[in-house]
């Protein structure tokens, strides 16, 4: 997945406007002709039925408050984003022309594409795009991103297509972070919770933790970016329920499929299973000012007291990548891909248990937060227990569990969604004053690696600095990475152009795909 890091260079002129419409051009006149030397097979029409996970009757469709999947997923048919990630993980333009860092990366000039309208006829503007990005920035916004965005100095409308961002330090990994899921496009002067935005499909209906459809975009400025003249999205959280969906054909496609019932989907001689290696993860986590947990060698202990493999084999069907207890996998371009393997070492965790001192046993809270969450807990319990540590478990419900449970006790279970950067996995989970430090853990060299590596437009001296970043967390901080899994989707065999997307953007596949006859 790293592939050839000349591809992931952020020169100091990044993505100049000439250079990056003559890419975009080669591209599109690459795959126009070969539509018009083979053919084009994709048919149009017909009415995507969708099942989805992770939605509630309390949601709403404002994308600065985006709390799980299912919403998500209706964020991205309705919304656009100045810049998207391809399903190779590259940068590409979608509402940005092009983008240019000046000033060593400390500002950015991103150019708009022109003639594109929202859903309600107006054209979009950088008015538009910076109302949206203040939206996130404010000092009451709820917006997870507004913690990647505290070093934003300011963002200024430069006439009607073009934006300027101000940092107050150089980040060459600015584009990145436009990606992310919440920062969608939106009217300035409509309601921010309408469902008004750019993207391929217009709202219809919406009926939280139900239902949601919506019709194609006659306007959409990728004319021929959408197959599917209706869309339907089913919020269903129930696994079998929506298992049952699809194999009664109620649904077309579904969306996390349990990873013990995809083999069971596989053998269906009418339904495909897609894998997606991601850069999401579940994880433990201590709170490394809290006792026992401020003993460095009780971490390490239960570091090394945990059976990854076993987990991923009975509670992932192996549908995943083992954790090595910093955030940044396979998936992404830098990642480190020498750091030391931690594996399962029960003389190790016994020998360090012992020298820490503790006695008598640790109390683990976890909920069923993903398929087979408590079940991976008593694994933990019984492979720490060969090691002479004795993990005693406290079952919470889900409902509540982030609020009342996590980040609230010295040790519990957790998971995250895929970000869409090195830098962001890394600082938002372990920076000294990241609001989502659930570790508690503080270290001037690692906030001081990160400020380094977001100066560094070398993609090789970047990815040095990440694996410093990483070997630091890997060794002191209070996270226990045990795995990163697939996604797991499961689909008609009437449809067909479905793309994987390593960074959560599998929902774009309702643009992607069509229906076969």
């Amino acid at each position: 997945m790293a592939g050839d890091l000349r591809k992931y260079a952020l020169t100091r002129r990044a993505l100049l406007c000439k250079a990056g419409v003559a890419g975009v051009m080669g591209t599109l006149g690459a795959q126009l002709l070969g539509t018009k030397a083979i053919g084009d097979t994709r048919h149009r029409g017909g009415k995507l039925i969708v099942g989805v996970k992770g939605g509630s009757t309390g949601d709403t469709l404002d994308p600065t408050i985006i709390p799980y999947a299912a919403m998500a997923f209706v964020v991205r048919q309705f919304g656009n984003y100045l810049i998207n990630r391809t399903s190779t993980g590259e940068l590409e333009g979608e509402l940005a022309e092009c983008w240019e860092a000046q000033d060593e990366g400390k500002r950015w000039v991103v150019k708009l594409k022109r003639g594109i309208t929202f859903h309600n006829g107006r054209e979009f503007t950088s008015a538009d795009m910076l109302y949206s990005l203040d939206r996130h920035r404010g000092r009451d916004s709820k917006s997870p991103a507004r913690a990647l965005m505290k070093q934003w100095e300011s963002v200024t409308a430069d006439g009607p297509y073009q934006l300027t961002i101000s940092l107050k330090e150089p980040d060459v990994g600015l584009p990145y972070l436009l990606t992310y899921v919440h920062l969608v496009a939106q009217p300035k002067d409509e309601s921010p919770d309408g469902g008004i935005g750019t993207g391929p499909f217009i709202l219809v209906t919406a009926e939280p933790g139900k239902r949601y459809t919506f019709r194609r975009n006659p306007n959409y400025f990728k004319p021929d970016g959408v197959r599917f003249d209706e869309l339907e999205v089913l919020v269903i959280n129930d696994d079998t329920a929506r298992v049952s969906a699809l194999l009664s054909g109620s649904v077309h496609l579904m969306t996390d499929v349990p990873p013990n019932l995809a083999a069971n989907l596989r053998s269906k001689g009418n339904i495909n299973i897609v894998t997606t290696p991601g850069a999401k993860f579940h994880y433990y986590v201590m709170q490394v000012d809290k006792p026992p947990f401020d003993n460095p060698d009780l971490r390490l202990a239960l570091k090394y007291a945990i059976d990854r493999e076993a987990i991923l084999k009975n509670i992932a069907a192996g549908y995943g990548e083992i954790g090595n207890d910093q955030p940044v996998n396979s998936v992404y371009p830098l990642h480190a891909d020498d750091l030391p393997m931690r594996t399962y070492d029960v003389e190790k965790a016994a020998a360090l248990y012992k020298r820490s001192g503790h006695t008598g046993p640790i109390e683990l809270h976890t909920a069923e937060i993903f398929p087979g969450a408590v079940d991976m807990s008593v694994l933990f319990q019984q492979s720490a227990a060969k090691a002479g540590i004795t993990i005693d478990l406290k079952r919470e419900p889900v409902d509540g569990y982030w609020t009342n449970v996590w980040m609230r006790v010295p040790l519990c279970q957790g998971s995250w969604g895929s970000l869409t950067a090195e830098d962001q996995a890394l600082s938002l989970t372990n920076a000294s004053d990241a609001p989502w430090n659930a570790a508690h853990w503080r270290n001037p060299h690692f906030d001081e690696v990160l400020t380094q590596a977001r100066t560094e437009f070398d993609p090789k001296a970047r990815k040095s600095r990440y694996r410093e970043a990483s070997l630091l967390v890997q060794e002191n901080s209070g996270y226990l990475m045990v795995m990163h899994p697939y996604y797991v989707e499961a689909m008609s065999e009437k449809i067909d152009g479905y793309v994987s997307y390593p960074f959560g953007e599998n929902a774009k596949n309702t643009q992607n795909s069509w229906f076969t006859t």
